[in-house]
């Protein structure tokens, strides 16, 4: 009885760590976020070099796009998860925030998937 229940809680810990896997995603390259940036005001996060390909797109609308579709033109982009549109202010995709809560939680996740 007792395998059982060790068997259970370990199926639901590993139920909670895909779960947290999956927060962690980003939405572009399909990756865990490689110093994400938040996206102001939706709050969805995009890895720097991610949110920088999207910029580059908008600077060069003659680059292919992803899915045949217009993600950017100018200093403005669209949120790959909402579709909100974001403005870009004169330092481009630096200007995005580091989300450094994000990276410790993906630390964390690293560490206890190690385990």
């Amino acid at each position: 009885m007792s395998t059982s229940l060790n068997y259970k809680s370990l199926s639901k810990e590993q139920q909670t760590m895909d779960n947290l896997e999956k927060q962690l995603i980003c939405p572009i390259c399909l990756e865990m976020f490689t110093k994400p940036v938040v996206i102001l005001p939706c709050q969805h996060n995009l890895c720097r070099k991610c949110a920088s390909d999207i910029f580059q797109q908008a600077s060069n609308p003659y680059l292919p796009t992803r899915g045949g579709t217009t993600v950017a033109s100018g200093g403005r982009f669209r949120c790959p998860s909402c579709r909100h549109e974001v403005v870009l202010d004169r330092h481009g995709v630096y200007g995005l925030q580091r989300n450094l809560l994000v990276e410790n939680i993906i630390d964390i996740y690293k560490q206890e998937s190690t385990r």
